[in-house]
């Protein structure tokens, strides 16, 4: 081959080469863009790397086979910085957390956890929505539901004064002193702190069941005339359970250092004698501790209240003072009637301090005091006890445009129309101490 054919053979070679090369770059893709599959492709062969997937779905399909890992499954195990949590017993909540919510046990939410709801199993579905979709439940505080806050808005509160009902136990007596009934709602008058109120209850001979309160004074001091007061105790408490209302009650007490109730709240004038045979004769007298902690059972009690106390009218041992005790009765809307054992005639021998505060006493509730000095006084004023606990009228009222007073205390004053007739009630009432006033709240 000569010269020119060497030529030739080159240069056909190298356009062969040329359009091979220009073959391989009209194949060959721009990077980032597959490569369409016609067949298989032989590993190593693909130039091109293919989209990866994601890194979430195949850590995401391995949790939905294992329950054990979903958040708040159980509650038992959960970490107190997990979002989205939520669980209902054996857990702490940090004081950080206003938003969150308890029920049913100690609940659990730390510092760095949103306010997620503690009631009951979580509310996103299975456990797989729950691990995937816990950032965006978390983001959801605790609030009110907007419905209802848009429904309450449209409403205007309308707010009342809490004024507690003032009770009064009246007893009316005719011109000739004899017990007198069949009066009127309009024949009585009311008037607290100079204000006329006006009547919002009324009953004449009221029906409404008595809870009567004995207390036996049981000191030293009483060991004299022991068995005398005792009689005339048991005659007064058959015949109690023996008329009125078949749902009236009593319960005894005994006081001298200390105070105890000897029997609860019965009909039963058998276990009132029962126990009135246990009772001793010992110690110093807390007859204001007795008055208190009496009212305080009477007050949990519906009907008509009342305290009888037998003593020999001293106080020398109790906690309360005369004004505790006296506060206590009129809370308890209690009429105190005193039976004072006079020990012996003469007045050095008495304590005539501790007789007219307890007179005080049972005026200021309504009730009233009978000093005797034989055994027939004794049955006589137990006789004149029941009849007036027969034949009284309740009556009660809001006070309405009453002044505070410096001392809580108001006077009320109870008058009747019908000339000649005298009612004895109440004098007053006390406001409840700083504190524990009337509240003011939405009705």
């Amino acid at each position: 081959m000569g010269r020119l054919g060497r030529e030739a053979v080159r240069a056909a070679a190298e356009g062969g080469w040329l359009a091979l090369a220009g073959a391989v770059l009209l194949l060959t893709p721009l990077p980032g863009q597959p490569v369409p599959q016609q067949g298989p492709i032989e590993p190593g062969s693909q130039t091109v790397a293919q989209p990866k997937p994601k890194a979430a779905a195949q850590p995401a399909a391995k949790d939905a086979k294992s329950p054990k890992k979903a958040p708040a499954a159980t509650g038992q195990s959960g970490s107190a910085t997990r979002q989205g949590a939520s669980t209902q017993s054996w857990s702490t909540q940090s004081a950080a957390q206003p938003g969150a919510s308890t029920q049913g046990g100690w609940s659990t939410q730390g510092e760095n956890a949103p306010a997620a709801s503690t009631q009951g199993w979580p509310q996103q579905g299975s456990p797989t929505q729950n691990k995937t979709q816990a950032p965006a439940a978390a983001q959801l505080p605790l609030r009110p539901d907007a419905n209802a806050q848009q429904g309450s808005s449209d409403e205007t509160p309308v707010f009342r004064s809490d004024v507690r009902l003032v009770r009064m136990l009246a007893t009316v007596r005719d011109p000739g002193g004899a017990l007198a009934g069949g009066l009127k709602r309009e024949e009585f008058r009311i008037i607290d702190s100079g204000v006329p109120q006006e009547l919002a209850v009324f009953e004449a001979t009221t029906e409404q069941p008595l809870s009567v309160a004995i207390l036996i004074d049981c000191s030293a001091s009483t060991y004299r005339a022991k068995r005398t007061e005792l009689d005339s105790v048991r005659a007064f408490a058959r015949s109690l359970f023996a008329g009125g209302n078949t749902d009236d009650s009593a319960a005894l007490y005994s006081f001298n250092a200390v105070v105890t109730q000897e029997t609860g709240w019965t009909r039963s004038a058998e276990r009132v004698e029962r126990a009135l045979g246990r009772l001793q004769s010992d110690g110093a007298t807390a007859l204001y501790d007795a008055i208190t902690l009496s009212a305080h059972d009477l007050a949990a009690r519906g009907g008509r209240h009342v305290e009888i106390v037998v003593t020999d009218g001293g106080d020398t041992f109790s906690k309360n003072n005369y004004q505790q005790a006296l506060e206590a009765a009129h809370a308890a809307d209690a009429i105190v009637y005193a039976v004072i054992i006079v020990p012996v005639a003469e007045d050095p021998g008495r304590n005539t301090g501790g007789e007219h505060a307890l007179i005080a006493l049972a005026g200021s509730t309504g009730g009233r005091a009978f000093l005797p000095g034989t055994q027939k006084e004794l049955d006589d004023a137990f006789g004149e006890i029941l009849r007036d606990l027969r034949t009284q009228y309740l009556l009660g009222f809001y006070p309405r445009g009453v002044p505070p007073t410096r001392d809580r205390f108001h006077e009320v004053q109870l008058a009747l129309t019908r000339p000649g007739y005298e009612v004895s009630s109440r004098r007053g009432y006390f406001e409840p101490a700083p504190g524990t006033g009337f509240k003011v709240k939405a009705r």
